[in-house]
């Protein structure tokens, strides 16, 4: 008996990629498991293919043509991080994973009620939480909680650094909060 997963268009997170060298291969493999829609800058083409990397969509400030078969170019002018977030938006996308070092809430902001964000960067994911989050979390795991100065309560945490908190015990741990609608928290992958 076999078992079939039916993967229809655009249910996975989409995987933008700022800098391949951000992520090990390990836990890029685990991204790439579900084949999701891969977007990157032109600047990332060589380094992918070398990896024998395929991908689907190429953000370039300038027309140019790539071997690959079945690829989207798509022209930008500010900023890649901008463009391809507005275009998995404009495109239908409810999810992105995002290779990058911009780990802040002033550069997605905007696109969170509209997209699910998660940042990957030197093995930790970065994610967006609204008040009352809840998690549940292992005993003595830390978290890094960037508030950018909203004053939070935490359950479950304890604070053992600028940011830094670490889970009292195994269970449910739970964030609030007041003046901002989200605040990024980041975790160790694992």
């Amino acid at each position: 008996m076999s078992s079939h997963h039916i993967v229809r268009e655009n249910q996975e997170p989409a995987l933008l990629i700022e800098d391949l060298f951000l992520i090990d291969e390990e836990d890029l493999g685990q991204l790439l498991e579900w084949s999701p829609t891969i977007a990157i800058e032109n600047n990332m083409v060589d380094p992918l293919d070398a990896r024998g990397y395929k991908f689907d969509i190429v953000f370039a400030q300038s027309q140019t043509n790539y071997a690959q078969e079945n690829l989207r170019v798509v022209s930008y002018i500010d900023s890649f991080l901008q463009s391809a977030i507005e275009y998995l938006i404009e495109h239908q996308y409810k999810a992105v994973n995002i290779i990058t070092d911009q780990i802040s809430l002033v550069h997605y902001q905007r696109y969170l009620d509209l997209i699910n964000v998660v940042l990957l960067a030197q093995g930790m994911r970065y994610y967006f939480v609204t008040t009352g989050f809840t998690k549940w979390k292992m005993g003595g795991e830390q978290l890094k909680i960037d508030s950018q100065g909203e004053e939070i309560t935490t359950e479950g945490l304890r604070k053992i650094g600028e940011d830094l908190y670490e889970t009292v015990a195994d269970g449910l741990f739970k964030l609030g909060f007041s003046k901002s609608k989200y605040i990024l928290i980041g975790e160790t992958i694992s």
